[in-house]
């Protein structure tokens, strides 16, 4: 079996070199806003893998926003930074971990709320005690992409819940109406802690929006996505043109590179993604089921 470990010792001497792999109306902004990215750069672009299978370039490890582009990546053996869910079930997600351990290759997860700039702090202030101990947790998340899996309507922000509360929730519920073009989620935690997530992509197509409070016992905060955001009004449905640059993902990809430049190769947080993931899963057969879930030692279970 091919180890990563023989390509460390070039990849710390010269610039990591990156596979962008993206939505073709995403590879400009991103590719530009990944140059400032130290000790790495992008030298290959595409829709998918497969596609640039054919281009005469090599690379260190890949950017991807699929699983299916996840798992072609690990197939060669490349280090692989993919974009929030991982995958679309449970079953998926371990058969991608289980291949980038047997491969020896780090897979990070991208695209996450927690890192965005405004949730950071707030995660911050929770951990510093500024907060106190978290009360409750409010999200509100409206997309103009409809079709899409629970698992990327909601892993994002599931993963911030665990992190702001610092556990997986002992009960979950979940309501969801129109083929779960609406889903209403509440999470019970230990202690009395609770957080409330609403998901509908029933918006026009476009820009979606998402903000979150939190109130803990001895303070309160609030982000939202209204970052560099300019509104426009022109008739029919108003739009709001948003940049990249508060989204986290600069950050995201910069510490990917750090730590395979690194002596050692880090180790993929799995656990982390499962435990998303086995939420996940309860929470859809919540939403089937509308009843009350309750943490049986890693399973939810009706009580």
């Amino acid at each position: 079996m091919r180890r990563a470990g023989s390509r460390r010792r070039r990849m710390s001497d010269s610039p990591l070199r990156l596979a962008l792999i993206s939505h073709t109306d995403k590879l400009s902004g991103r590719s530009e806003a990944l140059r400032r990215v130290r000790g790495g750069e992008v030298t290959l672009t595409a829709d998918s893998l497969e596609a640039a299978s054919g281009e005469n370039a090599e690379f260190d490890a890949a950017v991807v926003d699929s699983s299916a582009d996840a798992v072609r990546a690990i197939a060669a053996g490349k280090h692989v930074f993919v974009g929030a869910p991982v995958a679309d079930s449970l079953e998926e997600a371990e058969a991608l971990l289980e291949a980038a351990q047997e491969a020896g290759v780090f897979l990070s997860v991208g695209g996450l709320p927690v890192n965005v700039p405004a949730n950071r702090v707030i995660l911050d202030r929770l951990s510093s005690g500024k907060l106190g101990e978290p009360g409750l947790l409010r999200v509100h998340c409206w997309s103009g992409e409809s079709s899409r899996s629970l698992a990327s309507k909601l892993y994002g922000h599931i993963d911030l819940a665990i992190r702001f509360f610092g556990s997986s929730p002992a009960e979950l519920y979940c309501v969801a109406r129109g083929d779960q073009s609406y889903l209403q989620v509440h999470l019970g935690f230990a202690g009395g802690g609770m957080a409330v997530l609403d998901f509908s992509d029933r918006l026009p197509a476009g820009q979606g929006y998402d903000s979150l409070s939190l109130v803990g016992s001895s303070g309160a905060a609030y982000s939202d996505d209204h970052h560099n955001t300019h509104l426009l009004f022109a008739g029919g449905n108003p739009a709001a043109l948003i940049d990249d640059c508060g989204d986290g993902l600069l950050d995201e990809v910069q510490a990917f590179v750090d730590a395979l430049a690194g002596e050692a190769l880090p180790p993929t947080d799995g656990e982390a993604i499962l435990t998303v993931h086995r939420l996940l899963e309860a929470i859809g057969r919540s939403s089937e089921s509308a009843g009350v879930l309750h943490d049986r030692g890693g399973s939810y279970e009706p009580a």
